[in-house]
């Protein structure tokens, strides 16, 4: 693993945190009821997007197993088409992708 990539690793896993920490004490509810944690949550999204997008191929071809592709393309609606964004399917993945990408990159 080269140098940008511990970089990339480390500020998507600073971002999972944060939306971990974001909503241990809220439900969907609220989520869906707070533009403040909607803003929050997809700023993260981008940030997550935007490092997995630099990441080098190399890196992304050994873990093939991770869905790069739509990890950018949510970074692309969220920078590009916000209004486009779903928060039930925000919500979703909040719940389940989240914690497996926690998982992920911990265990590297």
């Amino acid at each position: 693993m080269n140098e940008r990539d511990e970089i990339c690793i480390k500020r998507i896993q600073e971002e999972i945190n944060f939306i971990q920490d974001s909503v241990k004490e809220i439900d969907k509810d609220i989520f869906l009821n707070n533009k403040i944690y909607q803003h929050a949550i997809t700023m993260s999204l981008i940030v997550i997007g935007e490092n997995v997008n630099h990441l080098s191929e190399k890196f992304k071809a050994k873990h093939s197993e991770i869905e790069w592709i739509q990890i950018i393309a949510v970074r692309n609606i969220a920078a590009h088409g916000y209004w486009q964004l779903n928060m039930d399917q925000i919500w979703k993945a909040i719940e389940s992708d989240i914690p497996k990408l926690k998982t992920f990159f911990d265990e590297l």
